[in-house]
């Protein structure tokens, strides 16, 4: 690999590192839990897309595999949290239905 390339990625790694806080603060300082989750979200694709960096820096090809693992299991979390935030969201229809019921 070049000098130029190294340089590049290491680069590119520092940005998306950057890209990661902004998005961690974005999931901290988010007013709905929706916006959480696209925070969480955005977090697990940019540490795919550093984790698949670092590999062509090392030039290891199983760190690949560590990726497409890990790409999973972000979509999995966020699966999760899309379907608590949909059982909350039923819950509180639910409990409100029964109020207007008793009234």
């Amino acid at each position: 690999m070049s000098a130029f390339m190294s340089y590049f990625l290491t680069a590119a790694l520092a940005v998306l590192g950057v890209f990661v806080l902004f998005a961690l603060l974005y999931a901290i300082l988010g007013k709905r839990f929706t916006d959480k989750i696209v925070a969480t979200n955005m977090i697990g694709t940019l540490c795919v897309n550093m984790i698949v960096i670092v590999a062509l820096l090392v030039g290891a090809d199983y760190i690949l595999d560590v990726a497409l693992v890990f790409a999973l299991l972000s979509f999995l979390t966020v699966v999760v949290l899309c379907r608590f935030v949909q059982s909350q969201a039923l819950a509180r229809r639910k409990s409100g239905e029964r109020k207007e019921d008793e009234a």
